[in-house]
């Protein structure tokens, strides 16, 4: 390939493609260490998944038949508290991160039974690091305030290991806290190419052109059309959630329920999240709204008059085993695909592993298994 020779560029470090949650923890990390770092990011219609997650950490039901999911998460899991107080002190601004647990509630023997089997089998897999209590009616009613439970709900269980953020103060700080720490974010950055010599890429937008010896793409949904102009193959699929958002209400539960509800620091409910494979379409559906708000008063009775003051959905980037991918490009050494279900969660340590991976090649143990290899013969989960 001819050497690139380009005028009007502007020269980093490195640039990030993508300014969601997984963009801005790695630009984060990156930015710490004096880089020049820039991350480009597309504007308000573009698919994003960072506006539509339910703020959750979740550990305890990360990985029971995935172990080295289950470690990458616990890691990340015990990296949060500094991580969440780092960005606080930095950008002025409380994520609201939460470190008590979370609560799993069951409609009927059944599911109980299944829950009790899987912590069965999944605390003999993980070992003693893996903890999830199996707790009756009475004692989930104790531990969530005695908020009476629905007539169905048959026992739950309670695991110490999960936390969560409020989703929008924790993007408002984290987008500061890089900005402060002097990365550049640069919105209506819509990336149409990837090129590279022998030394340099060159990213060019709708906006601009850049330059960089590193390139990372973490650009979710779009990951696959930027990936191949590096020589990666990357397929990943949309995932829909839909979430209710309720009027604010005086404290009503101790905890997050499992992914199904948790109440925000100013009383809003938080209803969700579904599971849906309807292609790009990122709209609500009544069908769906209607379930989730029907298992919500399933499982607390007092939701059933409280007033809905929003709803929406947003696509999440899901790879074929639904397991993060983190690859460098052996044909084009230098650019890097991050790509996971999982961002508020594995936040933490995408801003402490990914920056020394990126800049020093240093691949630590827990990324070993999420390279694309596992993926060859894989169909879809």
């Amino acid at each position: 390939m001819d050497t690139i020779r380009p005028k009007n560029v502007r020269n980093y470090d490195i640039v990030i493609v993508g300014g969601g949650i997984v963009g801005l923890c790695i630009g984060y990390g990156l930015a710490k260490s004096q880089l020049g770092v820039a991350i480009l990011d597309g504007n308000d219609a573009d698919f994003s998944a960072s506006r539509g997650n339910f703020g959750m950490i979740s550990i305890s039901n990360k990985g029971g038949n995935n172990i080295p999911y289950f470690r990458l998460s616990l890691t990340s899991g015990k990296l949060w508290p500094l991580f969440a107080e780092e960005i606080r002190e930095c950008s002025g601004i409380d994520p609201h991160f939460d470190a008590r647990g979370k609560v799993y509630l069951f409609l009927g023997e059944r599911e109980l039974d299944e829950q009790k089997r899987h912590i069965e089998e999944f605390s003999r897999r993980a070992g003693a690091e893996y903890r999830n209590e199996i707790l009756d009616r009475e004692s989930v009613d104790e531990l969530l305030g005695y908020v009476g439970l629905g007539g169905t709900v048959s026992g739950g269980s309670f695991s110490p290991l999960d936390g969560s953020v409020d989703p929008l103060k924790f993007y408002s700080s984290l987008l500061r806290a890089y900005r402060v720490s002097g990365g550049h974010y640069l919105s209506g950055h819509i990336v149409e190419r990837v090129v590279r010599d022998t030394t340099t890429f060159l990213v060019t937008t709708s906006a601009g052109r850049f330059s960089a010896p590193k390139v990372v793409i973490a650009a979710g949904l779009g990951i696959p059309a930027l990936a191949e102009q590096v020589g990666l193959r990357v397929k990943v699929r949309p995932e829909r959630g839909q979430i209710i958002v309720t009027e604010r209400i005086a404290q009503a539960f101790n905890y997050p329920i499992s992914g199904f509800l948790r109440q925000n620091v100013e009383g809003t409910v938080m209803i969700g999240s579904s599971r849906e494979y309807a292609g790009c379409d990122d709209r609500t559906t009544v069908e769906i709204l209607k379930d989730l708000a029907k298992g919500a008063v399933e499982r607390l009775p007092l939701l059933r008059s409280v007033q809905i003051n929003r709803c929406w959905a947003a696509l999440r980037p899901r790879t074929l085993d639904g397991y993060p991918i983190y690859q460098e490009s052996g044909e084009q050494p230098g650019a890097f695909v991050v790509s996971c279900h999982s961002g508020i969660t594995l936040s933490a340590l995408h801003a402490g592993f990914l920056p020394k991976w990126i800049m020093e090649g240093v691949r630590d143990g827990l990324l070993e298994p999420f390279g694309m290899e596992r993926l060859r013969n894989e169909q879809p989960a």
